[in-house]
């Protein structure tokens, strides 16, 4: 190479360098370029290797002419880079672009969330029943989030809703069963224990999860309580698999196995076949072909004690439906942080 080393040679690769990238279309094409000229056993280092065999007087004009194409080499090929980068990144806000400043000349109407869409399906469901709709805080008081509910401070099942506790002694909320201490309590102590008793409640609850597929540590629940005289198990799983069927339809299946809750006796977990798989077994299900959608009981007569109510002849039940869980069913989420990533590319196609 070194017999055609000199500056007029190194003119003419660099004209063909420039006229490679020039026909680039492409980053592919720029790596290949990138590949030929700069790797270590590229052009550019090749003639560098030839420039001690160039005679003393021509070596000044030809080193000056390697180094000017090796800059126009890394300059050329830096700045077709950051051309194909800018393009893409045109492309990319071109086709994401939403203008905030300007109504549409068409502007849809938008939609609810899966989660809000869902809580006020099972509001409707309710409503032939009486029950009443009420709100509880999320930050909430140890007592009515644990305590009052049958769960003392060194139970194990506090170590099971492990949960976020604030400097005041308050606590994050693990379920809304807490919105059902403070019902019974109000009803118990302003009301003069008035039955029945139906209350309807929704909201965020928090839990130190490990996230996964179907759990995350913050989800939705829908809690109902009724406490009344002669109610019985058969009432509650009644009302919850009315609940299902009218959300996803008679077909769907609903069975109910036990579970443990301090503030429920006897206990029942609800499931629902999983639609993602159809049964079959996937990670939203846990490979069981079913999804447990909630956690329900006959309210513990302790709890009910605590406020006031006589055990022996008044009874109730309660159960929280995990809202997050029931809609990402409904809208074939197979991942529960689906529901709660606000992507809109997934949320406009649903719902």
């Amino acid at each position: 190479m070194s017999s055609d080393l000199s500056a007029a040679n190194i003119q003419a690769l660099t004209e063909r360098f420039e006229q490679q990238l020039k026909m680039a279309q492409q980053q592919q094409d720029v790596e290949l370029i990138k590949r030929d000229w700069l790797s270590k056993d590229g052009i550019v280092k090749e003639l560098f290797k030839g420039l001690r065999e160039v005679p003393a007087e021509d070596k000044p004009s030809v080193a000056a002419a390697l180094n000017d194409l090796k800059q126009r080499v890394e300059s050329g090929l830096e700045a077709k880079e950051a051309s194909f980068k800018q393009s893409a990144l045109r492309k990319q806000l071109e086709e994401e672009y939403l203008d905030l400043s300007l109504p549409e000349s068409t502007p849809g109407l938008g939609s609810i969330h899966p989660v809000t869409y869902v809580e006020e399906r099972i509001t409707e469901i309710l409503r032939p029943f009486g029950f009443q709709s009420v709100h509880g805080p999320e930050l909430e008081e140890e007592y009515y989030c644990f305590d009052s509910l049958n769960i003392p401070k060194y139970h194990p099942a506090r170590d099971m809703q492990d949960t976020f506790y604030a400097e005041t002694g308050h606590v994050l909320r693990t379920h809304t069963t807490s919105v059902q201490a403070r019902m019974l309590q109000a009803r118990s102590l302003f009301e003069g224990k008035k039955l029945p008793l139906k209350i309807a409640s929704f909201g965020k609850t928090y839990r130190n999860e490990t996230e996964d597929a179907s759990h995350q540590a913050m989800f939705h629940q829908y809690e109902l309580v009724w406490v009344e005289e002669g109610l019985t198990v058969a009432n509650l799983m009644g009302l919850i698999t009315h609940i299902i069927k009218e959300l996803y339809g008679k077909r769907r299946k609903v069975q109910f196995v036990p579970k443990f809750y301090p503030y429920t006796e006897p206990s029942l977990g609800p499931k629902i076949d999983c639609t993602i798989c159809r049964s079959a077994g996937c990670p939203s299900c846990g490979g069981a072909g079913w999804v447990t959608v909630g956690g329900s009981g006959m309210i513990h007569r302790n709890v009910l004690k605590e406020f006031g109510f006589d055990p022996d002849t008044v009874s109730g039940f309660a159960f929280g439906l995990g809202t997050s869980r029931l809609a990402s069913q409904m809208f074939n989420m197979p991942h529960l942080r689906a529901v709660y990533e606000n992507d809109l590319r997934v949320l406009k196609e649903i719902v």
